[in-house]
Formats: C-alpha cells, sequence, structure tokens
C-alpha cells in the first residue's frame, strides 16, 4: 500500500500545483456527460487522465467521468475532482476520492485540493496529512464542533425545518466524500440524495468507528450519540410520514 500511496500522492500533487498555479479557461468548458450521470468538465478529465496513468497498474479504475477501464483483481473507486461546481465557481471546497477494493475497502484517500489537506487509511493507519510536505498527524476528534454539515440540504426542505427546529446548524459546501472526510471535525455529516460509489466508497472507510446511519437514499454520520440517535429518529419519523402519504 506505501507504494500505492507514494503514486497517489503525486498524483494529487500534480493537480493542486496545476490547480493553484492558475486554471486555463479551457478547464470551464464540458466534454458531455460522464459515467456517473454528472457533465465532465475539462477539469475532471484532467485530473482523471492523471490518475490513471500513475494508477492504472494497480488494478481497474471506476471513474465517475469515463467508467470502469482496464482490468485487474482490485478495483480503484475514483472520483477526480469532488465539487467540481465549486472549483468552477471559485469556492474554495472541492478534492478527489480515491478507494481501492476487491472484496472489502482496502485503503482510501480523500484529498481537499482547495487546501492541500488529505485524509489516508489503510489497515490499521489512518492519518490526515498535507500536499506540501512530508508529515502525517493522527486524526483526532474536534469536541468543540459547532455545526454539522447537510449535503443536498436545498433538496430536503422539510428535514432542514426539523433540524432548525432541533437548534442543529449545518453548512451545506457541496462535495459529498469531503464532507465525510471531515466527520471527526463537526458535529454530523447528513447526505439524502442518489449514492453513488465515487462519492460514497472513501468516505464510509474513513468514518468507520462512528455512529453510522446508511439505506438507499441516506448516509448519516455522527460521532456524538446524542447528536446521531437525534437526527436519525427525525430521518426515520419524515421516511414514515412519507409512506403513509403515498
Amino acid at each position: 500500500m506505501e507504494e500505492f500511496f507514494k503514486d497517489l500522492k503525486a498524483c494529487c500533487q500534480e493537480i493542486y500545483h496545476t490547480i493553484h498555479s492558475g486554471m486555463k479557461k479551457s478547464f470551464y468548458s464540458y466534454e458531455g456527460q460522464g459515467a456517473g450521470g454528472d457533465l465532465s468538465s475539462k477539469i475532471d478529465l484532467f485530473a482523471e487522465k492523471i490518475f490513471m496513468d500513475r494508477l492504472r497498474k494497480y488494478g481497474c479504475i471506476n471513474s465517475e467521468e469515463s467508467g470502469i477501464v482496464g482490468a485487474g483483481e482490485r478495483t480503484i473507486i475514483l472520483d477526480p475532482i469532488d465539487g467540481s461546481d465549486n472549483l468552477l465557481s471559485s469556492f474554495p471546497y472541492y478534492g478527489a476520492s480515491i478507494a481501492l477494493k476487491d472484496s472489502k475497502t482496502l485503503f482510501s484517500c480523500i484529498v481537499n485540493f482547495a487546501n492541500g489537506d488529505f485524509f489516508v487509511k489503510w489497515d490499521s493507519l489512518y492519518k490526515k496529512g498535507s500536499l506540501l510536505d512530508d508529515r502525517l498527524e493522527d486524526v483526532q476528534p474536534n469536541p468543540y464542533s459547532k455545526i454539522g454539515i447537510f449535503e443536498k440540504a436545498y433538496a430536503n426542505p422539510l428535514i432542514v425545518k426539523k433540524l432548525q427546529e432541533h437548534k442543529l446548524k449545518f453548512r451545506s459546501p457541496g462535495a459529498v466524500a469531503l464532507s465525510l472526510a471531515y466527520a471527526r471535525y463537526v458535529r454530523y455529516v447528513l447526505f439524502i440524495g442518489k449514492l453513488r460509489p465515487y462519492d460514497i466508497e472513501a468516505g464510509l472507510h474513513q468514518c468507520e468507528g462512528l455512529f453510522l446511519y446508511l439505506d438507499e437514499s441516506t448516509i448519516l454520520v455522527s460521532k456524538e450519540r446524542q447528536i446521531f440517535d437525534m437526527i436519525q429518529d427525525i430521518l426515520i419519523k419524515e421516511k414514515d410520514g412519507s409512506k403513509r402519504s403515498v
């Protein structure tokens, strides 16, 4: 895994420096719909090519942009730019999500290209580092967090209302994998919508050990039992109410 991590970090550093040295105008154009269903910008495809050139020797790659490429006993689940709309809007919350798996997830890395943070996990190692140096540090939960993250809040106004009633503050920055990577730093992470492996595979691997609720359209993660139980109760009641109204 160390060799895989070394090649992966080199990919991420190249993408980071390209973004921060000045985005080319061509990066803002689109090339059609990607395998994940969203439009693929040229910055998405640029980043994807860098990952594929270095990482395809480790197995087949299932990318949000191009789908399944190559062959091998292991599969790399890749979102080359998580939050590309944020990047293209100069909003500093975007990154990449990479998971290596066979029958289970063996390795995950989630990168924040806005500030250089990355989180990496394999075997007993789970560390936070920076693309700008070689230091790695333990990921320590933040006991002082005041907000949660509710991805796709705009599409779930009834849940928003319930969270507000319970005085549960949140932000909705728009990069699911990156938000899951920061789960130990905030009070909770909630996502309600279409679950795609590119968005969640690495994030769920890194959220092991936290309180987790997962179904076909929802992820709730929290380090705090009381907050987790409160939001889970809101979700279950809302789903039951929706069923009765059909």
